[in-house]
């Protein structure tokens, strides 16, 4: 008996290896086009070309489209908020201090009091109007104009917008040749402190020597001087010129260095949104990149990592006979 149920079961082990053989041989084509038909009903090979298309328009598009459970499909949408963010903020920021520097300039009123020394007797001077005026500009440089007739100074060079524009806040601190037009350098350079009234009084032709040229006096060459600096009235009218002011120097008008350091502030404001809008035109053209490069990567990988749903066959045993069986399982 015992040798009898031990042949049986050789048999049974036996005919399951050949039923085995016999099933790999018999479905092997059919096991393939079974797998191929499951992976394409749970993947459909996604268009790199349409992703990089979404995220150049919208970043992370691609990525959302491609792959929407990766990381990366939502920190390129987060970029791009923030870049928008800080362009309109620095903007806005730059716009403010523009209104700030123009109001400066000539937009208020200032009272303000000039001090002098002269001879060893204090004076003083009030000064009420804006900080830069045109027609203090007019009567320095046409003092200038006057002493050099064979020099560049003359209509063409001095071209100072009549209007507010953004040339002539720009020009009021760009160019030394419109330094005449700030108050607190036409009241120490041009005016006589001792009138107490703010006299003119450049245009007298004694007050010439307050102005300092290169080049020679020789009037051979006379074409070649250049105003380069000035003298102070009061240092003028005490004899001592040792200390010649070059209007380039912060000394020559101390409103004028403050204004152009207001400038500065709104320009640098006006580089850093500019800084984001070029982050904004990277975030796009990255993320245009990597949806591309995700996509191929979701294509090439998905029917590796596609273990959801497997199909196989074995062979089973059922009503004493050996029967091949085809089988689904499904991963939740």
């Amino acid at each position: 008996m015992k040798k009898f149920l031990l042949i049986i079961i050789c048999l049974g082990l036996l005919s399951t290896l050949l039923g085995q053989g016999i099933d790999d041989l018999i479905f092997q084509e059919n096991k393939k086009d079974s797998e191929q038909e499951i992976i394409k009903v749970n993947f459909e090979k996604k268009d790199a070309r349409l992703a990089m298309l979404y995220s150049a328009v919208l970043p992370g598009a691609g990525q959302f489209y491609a792959k929407p459970s990766a990381v990366i499909t939502y920190i390129f949408p987060i970029l791009e908020i923030a870049m928008i963010g800080g362009m309109i903020y620095y903007d806005k920021q730059g716009d403010e201090k523009t209104k700030d520097y123009e109001k400066y300039a000539n937009g208020e009123i200032v009272t303000h009091t000039f001090n002098y020394n002269v001879g060893g007797v204090d004076y003083s001077y009030t000064y009420t109007g804006t900080r830069y005026r045109r027609d203090y500009q007019t009567q320095v440089q046409n003092v200038l104009k006057n002493i050099n007739a064979f020099d560049i100074y003359d209509e063409t060079f001095f071209r100072l917008d009549q209007s507010d524009t953004q040339h002539f806040y720009e020009d009021i601190g760009k160019y030394n040749k419109y330094i005449f037009g700030w108050a607190d350098w036409y009241h120490r350079f041009a005016t006589d402190p001792t009138s107490g009234d703010g006299t003119f009084i450049m245009d007298d032709p004694a007050y010439e020597g307050l102005w300092v040229f290169t080049g020679s006096t020789d009037p051979q060459l006379i074409q070649n001087r250049r105003w380069y600096q000035n003298y102070t009235v009061e240092d003028f009218m005490n004899g001592d010129l040792s200390h010649p002011i070059s209007p380039k120097s912060p000394e020559a008008s101390p409103w004028r260095q403050e204004y152009i350091n207001m400038r500065k502030d709104a320009n640098k404001q006006y580089d850093y949104s500019h800084y984001f809008t070029l982050g904004l035109a990277v975030n796009h053209l990255i993320s245009a990149i990597d949806a591309y490069i995700m996509t191929n990567q979701v294509n090439r990988t998905a029917i590796t990592k596609n273990d959801k749903i497997k199909m196989y066959y074995y062979t089973d045993v059922s009503n004493n006979s050996l029967t091949p069986t085809l089988a689904l399982r499904v991963n939740f």
